[in-house]
């Protein structure tokens, strides 16, 4: 198994408030992770200590480097983030301007920062707002702009922090489809922390935290036979894997099925 994040015997504290004690967590490259639990359970705490804007206790493994001081700007641009609030990130008066930035800092040549600018509106469909002001654009567009620049440099990791809470749901199912194609086809690892059990389809594996405790870790289907576990933490199945689970009870289905298309082919068997 080749990890791309190691975490071993995690403490941190905040208020004298333990978030995490002892809390181990190792992620394979080239996987589509889903972080789930609910409010509270120090999941965007997590990200702050990922991307080393908490000091923590105990040893924290990125990318083969160790989190620390030293390392830090090195580890970051391995590391692509999506925040819930895209305003955060924005400074620059354009989108393209926001686009160009990282790679201006990288010192890119005009020719390169072209060819990158390129493919990430292949994959991010934004072409249209290149001229605008990212302040003044919906809260689904500013997400959409926040992922092209978090992908445009192609990182070895990407963490979504509540990424999806501004966009719709056709969008959602958009983007965690190209998400996950982008995690077949470049290896990247995507590491998706949120509360909403449904963006899990599109996922591998699926982590389960709950008062900085790790519940469950498993593969996605593994993890959704935990029903009555993950309903006393407050979290649902996913429709799909819940309307599985009630057509097996009279006999309808063998598995769980998480497409729609599937399932009705199924049951127009």
């Amino acid at each position: 198994m080749d990890n791309i994040i190691t975490i071993k015997n995690l403490y941190f504290s905040y208020d004298n408030k333990v978030i995490f004690s002892d809390f181990s967590l190792d992620i394979e490259k080239g996987k589509f992770i889903h972080i789930v639990g609910p409010n509270g359970s120090g999941k965007s705490t997590l990200v702050k200590i990922l991307i080393g804007l908490l000091k923590f206790s105990g040893n924290i493994n990125i990318y083969r480097m160790n989190l620390c001081d030293d390392n830090i700007l090195d580890i970051r641009k391995n590391i692509g983030v999506v925040f819930e609030n895209p305003d955060d990130i924005f400074v620059s008066e354009t989108v393209l301007d926001e686009l160009v930035f990282p790679l201006e800092n990288l010192r890119y040549s005009r020719k390169e920062m072209q060819k990158k600018i390129d493919k990430v509106l292949e994959l991010i469909p934004i072409s249209h707002l290149l001229n605008k002001n990212p302040h003044y654009l919906s809260g689904g567009e500013r997400q959409l702009v926040s992922f092209a620049c978090a992908l445009i440099l192609e990182p070895k990791i990407l963490i979504l922090d509540e990424a999806f809470t501004m966009v719709d749901g056709i969008e959602k199912q958009k983007l965690l489809k190209l998400l996950k194609k982008i995690c077949n086809d470049k290896k990247t690892t995507i590491i998706n922390i949120t509360h909403d059990m449904e963006e899990t389809v599109y996922g591998d594996k699926i982590v389960v935290i709950n008062k900085g405790k790790l519940i469950f870790y498993d593969d996605k289907k593994e993890v959704y036979r935990n029903e009555k576990e993950l309903k006393k933490i407050g979290l649902e199945l996913p429709f799909m894997v819940d309307l599985s689970n009630r057509l097996s009870y009279y006999g309808l289905v063998d598995k769980v099925i998480l497409d729609m298309n599937e399932m009705v082919r199924q049951l127009w068997k």
